[in-house]
């Protein structure tokens, strides 16, 4: 009788705990296991089959756990934590909001501590990869190196005056695009490939109201010098529209799309304002929506999503910044949905899929993240079925969308490193990350003296 083969070395195995897979038939293990070797998912099947298969240099106990890919984030501004809590009482946005802490007026190292507290989060309650963009890009990058999220970063590109937005009118400016461009620019030519691929450089023209004609021009032939994706806001506010078409007698999407822009590589955030025909154009170009629920409602707007979905777009989620929650986003997108009346094939099961493969698509890497499945990245989220708020399980995706929240999520492992383990941040103090988030916004908004505003004086100003 020959003898069993013996086990193979493995750097990880995450044994024991209920697998909601994503993989082609989203098989859901319960007791399941998943071998983890040089960042990649090298078995998935049975526990006890999968253990005797291979020798562990660590083996994470997943009983009590779900265990599901991990979440993809296609669209936020870390930085902007400044304003979190604030602008959603003040402004629709911040680019157009007076009186608020402004991106050009942020130092390199502002950025930096705003942008590690807003990545920390965000890992923190599940996000692997995350798409990050704003001022000081680089900033970006270098905090999301470092606390270990996969993550694509870019700058903010524009050439409209931000110190005119905030009084709401459009002054173009040559200069101020060319410094945008230089940092995008050079934050790809830096940081492309970044920690064996983790951190990967795209392009980001912030809207096409914000952008003129000739600056979108400018960033299609960038993209086909480097290559890689486009991330923009489309259709945010009927403000952006009216300026479209009173510049060039288009809306938003027909702006892009006589930039070149509106293809297969564009990930468009928002698109609230839209009409049928900017629908039509959008599926036609197969352009990848960044569905934005959270930040959307809290404005008082509801975007098409489902119907831009039918028309051919592909379909992504995102927080946005405001709050970094991604089970939060899944529950507000199909709510917000219904609402608007769309209840055909819009349950749990679906927005897990906008929350994993289908944002692994959008950003071109469905074949390495977002599902559980044997030559992927590692990239993995445990969350704790022993919390209330989850209990009962029945159905996995259910129990994910209804009742999840990202403090059940307890371990996050990214390219198969641990950088969350029992809640804790494993690179970094996160209690100093928040306190340095903190002083710095704190210091921000003395800068721009600001008093707080209490709710008299809300109810006087009608808001």
């Amino acid at each position: 009788m020959e003898n069993a083969a013996a086990p193979r070395a493995c750097d990880l195995l995450v044994k024991g705990g209920l697998l909601v897979t994503l993989d082609g038939t989203d098989r859901i293990l319960d007791g399941g296991a998943v071998a983890i070797k040089h960042g990649r998912i090298v078995d998935v099947g049975d526990g006890d089959k999968v253990a005797m298969c291979w020798a562990p240099m660590r083996t994470i106990d997943a009983r009590d756990r779900l265990v599901m890919p991990g979440l993809v984030n296609v669209h936020n501004h870390t930085p902007l934590m400044i304003t979190r809590g604030m602008i959603e009482d003040l402004g629709f946005a911040p680019m157009f909001t007076a009186g608020i802490p402004q991106g050009h007026r942020l130092t390199e190292g502002e950025a930096t501590a705003l942008s590690r507290l807003g990545v920390y989060e965000m890992l923190r309650t599940g996000s692997t990869t995350i798409v990050d963009f704003y001022r000081y890009p680089e900033a970006l990058a270098k905090a999301h190196s470092e606390l270990g999220s996969r993550a694509i970063i870019a700058g903010r590109i524009h050439d409209a005056d931000p110190e005119a937005l905030t009084q709401k009118r459009y002054e173009y400016s040559p200069a101020i695009g060319a410094v945008s461009i230089a940092e995008n620019v050079a934050l790809v030519e830096r940081w492309q490939g970044h920690d064996n691929g983790r951190i990967r450089c795209d392009f980001a023209p912030h809207a096409p109201d914000t952008c003129s004609d000739h600056l979108l021009r400018d960033v299609a032939d960038l993209v086909q010098r480097y290559g890689g994706n486009v991330h923009t806001h489309v259709c945010q506010s009927q403000i952006e529209v009216s300026q479209t078409l009173a510049r060039s007698g288009r809306s938003p999407v027909e702006v892009l799309e006589a930039a070149g822009l509106l293809n297969q590589r564009l990930i468009a955030a928002h698109c609230i304002h839209v009409t049928a025909d900017d629908e039509a154009a959008l599926g036609a170009a197969k352009v990848a929506m960044a569905y934005t629920p959270i930040g959307n409602a809290k404005t008082g707007r509801i975007a098409p999503a489902a119907s831009i979905e039918r028309h051919g777009a592909r379909m992504a989620l995102c927080t946005d910044t405001f709050s970094g929650d991604m089970f939060e986003a899944m529950r507000w997108a199909v709510a917000m949905q219904r609402i608007r009346g769309e209840t055909d094939g819009l349950n749990a099961r679906a927005a897990v899929r906008w929350a994993t493969q289908r944002g692994a698509e959008a950003l071109g890497l469905g074949d390495q993240i977002g599902s559980i499945t044997v030559g992927k990245k590692a990239d993995l989220v445990l969350l704790d079925l022993s919390e209330p708020t989850l209990a009962p399980v029945i159905d996995g995706f259910g129990a994910l969308v209804w009742s999840g929240n990202g403090n059940n999520v307890k371990t996050v492992i990214v390219d198969g490193r641990i950088v969350i383990e029992e809640g804790r941040l494993q690179n970094a103090d996160g209690a100093e990350l928040v306190r340095e988030a903190q002083k710095v916004a704190e210091a921000l908004w003395a800068r721009h003296n600001f008093a707080p505003v209490r709710q008299s004086q809300l109810r006087a100003a009608g808001r």
